[in-house]
């Protein structure tokens, strides 16, 4: 939605052309598709009758492993009056027909910042509530300032730090009431809050499999749940709710359910990428959470706008920055803001995922000029680091005697 906004689409168009991408996609996850891979689907609502039955659409399947994979859907808090509003979600608002004038976001995470900036780029006027004091709460906060310096460029009214307390109908639309009285009026509300696990009809206590509404099924690190004939993977059970995340438990839930493999997800470095402009990509801990857990770290950075290619061209916005553990040659966290973000961040992941770092790029040669240079300007970074006074002064003396 966002690339129509900027390409000048109007609203109708921009919908238009969002639904046919997402028909496109859905194909991916079609019973067609399935069906013609040789996968017998049954559609309806299932639930464990014993550890290998399960009741579904008037049919008992008996299994020798089973998946959980039911995902997860959006969350609407319980707040006074909000579900009599019909609030929009990520699922459902795609599904306008018409542009509203006023938007009212409850939820600066990624889905709400990416959803703000897209409808105020497309003329909405938008405002967008958050209870954090800072808008991506979970990402670096240098991150999160950028972004929130760019939806404020855009138009989006950011109120942070902010709780709402109750929601009405009111003649002109809808409103939100806040925590100190003021009011919030808009023509649709969207709630990006969190996500719920569909847990809750699949009668889990039946079998013994642990879960929660709200952390959803509890499995170890080979994503086994608490009975050893049934698996989780994805929304229903991660911690980070991505369709790549849910893509990398699947893959382990096949090696070790089918071929008594010994995968682990809890060794997986699973990025996130929040798609506003600027972009935000991420790989690994964060700088709090390192602080928070006493693991001290090295910090490495590059701005694009001082590379050579971010004087030619537009290019220039953000940065990249990689923390290294300190002492050693392992990147325990990047984080990269910019044109393209996500696809930057792809080296770092790599090198992160094979516990390696920013030295092993010595030997890199990196076509000029490219952002992809921001590699050579950390690896370099890193290695001056490690000049030390002491061995400064040695390579003065080696030097000195074989000129």
């Amino acid at each position: 939605l966002l690339a129509c906004a900027a390409s000048g689409l109007p609203f109708a168009d921009a919908m238009r052309r969002v639904r046919g991408v997402r028909a496109g996609i859905a194909e991916h996850d079609s019973v067609a598709r399935y069906s013609k891979a040789g996968v017998d689907v049954f559609l309806g609502e299932a639930s464990f009758v014993s550890p290998h039955e399960i009741a579904v659409a008037g049919a008992m399947l008996r299994t020798r492993k089973t998946l959980i994979a039911t995902g997860a859907r959006a969350c609407v808090p319980p707040l006074r009056g909000l579900r009599e509003l019909a609030p929009l979600t990520n699922e459902t608002i795609f599904d306008l027909a018409e542009q509203p004038r006023r938007l009212a976001v409850l939820g600066g995470g990624p889905v709400g910042c990416e959803l703000a900036q897209a409808f105020a780029r497309l003329g909405t006027q938008v405002d967008l509530i958050e209870l954090e004091p800072r808008v991506l709460p979970k990402d670096e906060s240098d991150a999160a300032r950028l972004v929130a310096e760019a939806l404020v460029r855009d138009g989006v009214r950011l109120w942070l730090g902010t709780r709402v307390i109750a929601a009405a109908r009111t003649p002109e639309g809808k409103s939100l009431t806040l925590d100190d009285g003021r009011r919030i009026d808009a023509d649709e509300v969207l709630v990006a809050v969190g996500r719920l696990r569909n847990v809750e009809s699949l009668r889990l206590e039946n079998v013994g499999v642990r879960f929660d509404p709200t952390s959803g099924v509890a499995t170890d690190a080979r994503l086994r749940t608490s009975h050893p004939d049934i698996y989780a993977a994805g929304d229903v059970c991660a911690q980070l709710q991505f369709t790549h995340a849910a893509d990398a438990h699947a893959r382990i839930v096949v090696r070790n359910a089918l071929f008594m493999g010994r995968a682990r997800a809890d060794r997986l470095f699973i990025p996130w990428c929040t798609y506003t402009k600027p972009e935000v990509a991420h790989v690994g801990a964060t700088s709090r959470e390192l602080q928070q857990a006493g693991r001290p770290f090295d910090r490495y950075r590059a701005e694009f706008g001082e590379l050579d290619r971010g004087r030619t061209d537009d290019a220039a916005d953000g940065y990249a920055e990689v923390l290294m553990q300190k002492g050693a040659d392992r990147i325990v966290g990047a984080t990269i803001v910019g044109k393209d973000a996500g696809e930057q961040l792809a080296p770092l992941i790599l090198l992160a995922a094979r516990g390696l770092g920013l030295r092993s790029l010595d030997s890199v040669v990196l076509p000029y000029p490219t952002r992809s240079e921001y590699l050579r300007r950390l690896s370099d970074a890193c290695n001056r680091a490690r000049l030390t006074p002491r061995l400064a002064s040695t390579l003065k003396w080696w030097l000195t005697r074989t000129r």
